[in-house]
């Protein structure tokens, strides 16, 4: 019962996993600020949003790709690739893409309050207030989309602790054995 559980868990997991990084690449891409002389801004004028946006494209990818396997091994208790590599490959790919999200939330979290922290000092030099400016809600929505970064990481770090004890359970001693 404990293993029909977990595998179950494991499929929920790694659908929220895609749906919140496929909700990432959805809000950055519709992220857009116009100011007043006409000049556009989207994620791709910051490097980092950039770097957000890839980390939530390879993480939508992988758990697509793992998807099939996960849900087949729910139904049928089995693995669809008999041996010790299918156990393996989710150990090291959760591992792998966990922290890759994890640098994708923290580049997207820290440079948004670095950049709206200059933004806010520039316009205030110049007597203004960023939060009269469109580029205030372009740095909030950058917020949302490392929030939904941020749960797409807690989803696949539950993920990769679900996936050690199958790792440990059939007794290999590495991944290229």
């Amino acid at each position: 019962m404990a293993s029909k559980a977990m595998a179950i868990a494991t499929v929920l997991l790694r659908i929220f996993t895609v749906l919140l990084a496929a909700g990432c690449v959805v809000v950055l891409i519709l992220d857009k600020a116009t100011d007043v002389d006409g000049t556009k801004v989207t994620f791709k004028n910051v490097n980092s949003y950039r770097y957000v946006l890839a980390t939530a494209v390879v993480a939508a990818a992988y758990c697509l790709l793992q998807l099939p396997f996960a849900i087949y091994y729910a139904c049928t208790e089995k693995r669809l690739i008999r041996g010790d590599f299918l156990p393996a490959f989710d150990f090291y790919g959760d591992k792998v893409v966990a922290f890759l999200l994890a640098t994708g939330v923290g580049a997207g979290f820290l440079v948004t309050v670095e950049l709206k922290e200059f933004l806010g000092d520039l316009f205030k030099e110049f007597g203004a207030d960023l939060e009269d400016s469109p580029f205030e809600s372009f740095f909030n929505i950058g917020y949302l989309a490392a929030g939904l970064l941020a749960g797409a990481f807690l989803c696949t770090a539950v993920l990769s602790i679900l996936s050690s004890p199958q790792r440990t359970s059939t007794g290999s001693r590495g991944f290229f054995r």
